[in-house]
């Protein structure tokens, strides 16, 4: 036993120096695609929360840290009996007896602000579809269709003096007991990106050679902390980037025919067969890019969004209805000029998809939409702690709008059943323009101060709303 912990120790310094390198090789080697495909990232979105991962988080395997884990709201819907400043998440799923309070809050919300229509319905109608996928294809625990025993290829290893070492009848074991850790998705610019960590992944085959002492046997490795990538097109494999796992150490136990322990085939373990077995992994982690929840979610993101244009206020998105302190804001019809306008927005309505590990029983999707060019014209309704003022019709546009959706889920019980979890929503206005013109004077500063948070947090809290009570109706069925 003394002589594989030796063995062991040993192999370690090499396994880090060998990694190091073969990182530092496929790292040139595939210089150009990686700069080519996380430039196409670089160009996207410049928010300050993007959900883009970037190239040095994702060669230092880092998660994602940008995104924000507390909301708290600094306002209410006038109508709202909530006070300000309480927490602003949302509760969905019937396991906990606070969830249950929450889902009956939301609904006697819903019977003020209205049911969802338009694009806000077809937004959160498209986040439940790929809810309910994420957990009946259980993507917490995704790496379990990968095959638990992978056939390795027969691999030879040259010595000096003309001799060798081949490595033979190899499979790799455990890959089935992995964790996604993150994976992102944006059809637009052509990009899925992913990555698996397992605890450790063992090895076990057979070895022959011409090196006196050690002509054959059998051998175990095992890799620990395992980190494997994945970085391929949305569409299709054209821009994969195929890059080794990289493993914290490993542990090897070669023994000979007749049961004693060698520890000659150290260099060869070194030089080249652990980089054999890291490039092993990432081709199977590579596989699943069209397997299990990945390929479903991808499926469900290029299914086309259809809104019927004959629908009464098909055009509009939502209601403004919003108060801070002591001003209170109203305005209908917030939307679009006409239905061709709705359409367009609908095209690349849905930017990408993150799912992000908490914990080992938790995880995030992140969810970001993109609309485009809002026009309507409506008149505003002002209410202040004295008085009541409205404006005459006035054309608004907005030329962007970000909205970044979140839903957590917890893992419970032995049957790992996704049961309860919480929703927020952020939205970002994108150059609002208006005319105050024809104001009364005494409105202009309120709206030049209010106007457009009153539109984030109002369009958010609407859509939260209508989110949670989609999700809640998705969870009656599972």
């Amino acid at each position: 036993m003394k002589s594989a912990l030796v063995i062991a120790s040993v192999l370690l310094a090499g396994v880090a120096f060998e990694v190091t390198a073969r990182n530092v090789y496929y790292d040139n080697q595939n210089q150009r695609e990686n700069n080519d495909q996380w430039a196409r990232f670089q160009q996207g979105d410049s928010s300050e929360e993007s959900a883009e991962p970037n190239f040095n988080e994702f060669q230092n395997n880092n998660k994602f840290s940008n995104v924000q884990s507390n909301y708290e709201s600094e306002s209410t819907f006038a109508d709202r009996s909530r006070q300000n400043n309480q927490n602003d998440e949302t509760y969905f799923g019937f396991n906990q007896e606070s969830s249950q309070q929450q889902q009956r809050t939301s609904q006697n919300q819903f019977a003020a602000v209205g049911q969802p229509e338009g694009l806000t319905k077809v937004m959160v109608e498209k986040i439940a579809a790929i809810q309910k996928i994420a957990v009946e294809q259980n993507i917490a625990d995704s790496a379990d269709f990968l095959d638990a025993a992978v056939t390795v290829n027969q691999n030879s290893v040259k010595f000096p003096k003309h001799n060798y070492v081949s490595f033979f009848n190899s499979t790799m074991k455990n890959l089935d007991n992995g964790d996604l850790e993150y994976m992102y998705l944006n059809p637009e610019k052509d990009a899925v990106f992913a990555q698996y960590q397992f605890n450790e992944i063992k090895t076990v085959g057979s070895f022959k050679s011409n090196i006196a002492h050690a002509h054959s046997g059998y051998y175990t490795i095992v890799m620990n902390n395992v980190l494997s990538n994945l970085s391929t097109g949305f569409y299709d494999d054209k821009h994969a980037v195929i890059k080794a796992a990289k493993f914290q150490y490993a542990d090897a136990n070669i023994k000979t025919h007749d049961g004693s322990e060698t520890q000659v085939f150290s260099p060869a373990l070194e030089q080249k067969y652990l980089g054999v077995l890291a490039n092993a992994v990432s081709n199977e982690v590579m596989k699943s890019a069209n397997k299990g929840a990945l390929v479903h979610i991808k499926n469900e993101i290029r299914r086309p969004i259809e809104i019927n244009v004959a629908r009464k206020f098909t055009n509009k998105l939502f209601d403004l209805r919003w108060q801070e302190d002591q001003v209170t804001m109203e305005m209908t019809n917030i939307g679009f000029k006409n239905s061709e306008e709705l359409k367009q927005a609908t095209e690349h309505l849905l930017s990408s998809v993150t799912f992000e590990r908490k914990s080992q029983d938790s995880y995030r999707m992140r969810y970001d939409f993109a609309i485009n060019n809002l026009e309507w014209t409506s008149a505003l309704n002002v209410m202040t702690a004295s008085k009541r003022m409205t404006t005459d019709p006035i054309k608004f546009t907005i030329e962007k709008l970000n909205i970044k959706v979140y839903v957590d889920k917890s893992v419970h019980n032995q049957q790992q059943q996704q049961s309860n979890g919480k929703a927020y929503t952020k939205v970002e206005v994108r150059s609002l323009h208006y005319n105050l013109k024809h104001v009364q004077s005494e409105l202009v500063s309120i709206l030049e101060n209010n106007l457009q948070r009153f539109m984030e947090l109002s369009f958010g809290s609407y859509l939260q709303d209508s989110l949670v009570q989609e999700l809640i109706n998705s969870n009656r069925q599972y």
